[in-house]
């Protein structure tokens, strides 16, 4: 979790620092991580602002609220955005989880007595690159197989990685 604290027209002391970072503790229960939490405290004659703008796996979030004193318009944000979060935490579990059109497709048993499905689907960008280069990627990465486009062939390949450590190298002739 990243939080980034900004004073405007405002000397931030450590107990305002201290303050803040209380209240967000209490919104971590119904984020995903990655988060990041921008705060502006700002003073303008005699009002007194707070907005907190949260970007997270779950959403975007924003609150904005202001009064007489900072840390009273602290407490009335933080308690807006922790309605929205749990709002919107409680929707995603309630609703059932429909597949989506390729995942519903291709996960469907091709016999009706058949086990074998198809439990994942990826999508990625396939990279022109040498056979070399794809070696290095795989040596890099945790994947036992690369699908890259051959730099030198200008065919789709498949590399992987073998029992005995070796790789072997799928090139599919059209």
């Amino acid at each position: 979790m990243q939080v980034r604290i900004t004073g405007r027209n405002i000397q931030l002391t450590e107990a305002m620092k201290n303050y803040v970072d209380k209240k967000i503790k209490r919104l971590e229960k119904y984020l995903d991580e990655p988060i990041n939490i921008q705060v502006i405290l700002n003073v303008e004659k005699f009002r007194q602002i707070a907005e907190v703008n949260i970007s997270s796996k779950s959403g975007s979030f924003y609150g904005s609220e202001e009064s007489h004193d900072i840390y009273a318009s602290i407490d009335m944000v933080m308690d807006k955005l922790e309605e929205q979060v749990r709002r919107r935490k409680e929707k995603i579990q309630q609703r059932p989880r429909e597949p989506r059109p390729e995942e519903a497709v291709l996960s469907s048993p091709t016999e009706p007595g058949d086990d074998s499905q198809v439990v994942e689907v990826k999508c990625f960008a396939i990279k022109p690159m040498s056979l070399d280069e794809a070696v290095l990627q795989m040596d890099i990465s945790d994947d036992h197989f690369m699908v890259f486009l051959n730099a030198t062939t200008n065919r789709v390949n498949v590399l992987y990685k073998r029992k005995d450590g070796r790789y072997g190298l799928i090139d599919p002739q059209y």
